[in-house]
């Protein structure tokens, strides 16, 4: 007999972004390796494990940041580099045949904040590589965007900061669901990750993991999905440690 007294847990999200987010991270497996790569991805903490240089300051070490990041994403081989943002507007586009360029500004090193930073822009130059549109099609291609940093590993990172950062498409409830899934996905306990969020959000992200425990068939779908590139792409294409 039914337990009446045992309710089942309230949807964090409304189903369609929920089904929306499990959309993205199928695209993404399916462009960057496949789920059994993808449980290569490590989770980026804020601490010294993931980023031993806090002693050094100015662009030096905004620079070390940078390529901690990149490391992070698996991408320490794409060509791309990191300079402060010009104090005056360029008045000619920069060369086409020029690496990419990624900017900060000088005023704002909070190193959390430019490690989102980073890791939005990096997660941009990688499905930037993607032939398969976005699911949501162009409308939904930047929230698809902000959701690849997440899968990236930079979870914590991006839902930490989207209270500052008000040009995020997505809010903070949106990337700690993200957060929850991907710990799911990954095997990872999301009760150990909580201490790294900001207070507020260790609620948001125990809600969220009850709720996505009910929707074992999305993660089923996840666990089965294989790249579509081949493999010695792939390995330059995702996230590992």
């Amino acid at each position: 007999m039914r337990n009446p007294f045992r309710a089942r847990p309230k949807s964090f999200l409304d189903a369609a972004r929920r089904e929306w987010q499990f959309d993205v991270f199928v695209w993404l497996l399916r462009n960057s390796g496949g789920y059994p790569k993808f449980l290569d991805t490590t989770l980026v903490l804020p601490n010294e494990d993931h980023f031993p240089d806090r002693g050094m300051s100015g662009h030096a070490g905004v620079a070390a940041l940078f390529r901690h990041v990149r490391d992070h994403a698996g991408m320490a081989d794409w060509p791309c580099t990191v300079e402060p943002q010009p104090r005056e507007p360029r008045t000619t586009p920069p060369p086409s045949d020029r690496i990419p360029v990624f900017t900060y500004e000088s005023d704002t090193l909070e190193p959390k904040l430019l490690v989102a930073t980073f890791a939005h822009e990096l997660a941009r130059y990688l499905v930037e590589t993607f032939e398969e549109p976005a699911p949501g099609g162009a409308s939904l291609h930047e929230p698809a965007t902000e959701l690849s940093a997440v899968f990236m590993g930079f979870g914590v990172f991006m839902a930490n900061s989207a209270i500052v950062h008000a040009s995020y498409q997505l809010n903070e409830g949106e990337f700690v669901h993200a957060l929850a899934m991907f710990c799911l996905l990954r095997k990872l306990d999301p009760e150990a990750v909580a201490p790294h969020l900001n207070p507020h959000l260790r609620k948001y992200l125990r809600l969220a993991a009850r709720d996505l425990m009910q929707h074992e068939k999305g993660f089923q779908r996840l666990r089965s999905v294989f790249a579509v590139i081949p493999i010695d792409e792939a390995d330059r294409t995702l996230p590992t440690r």
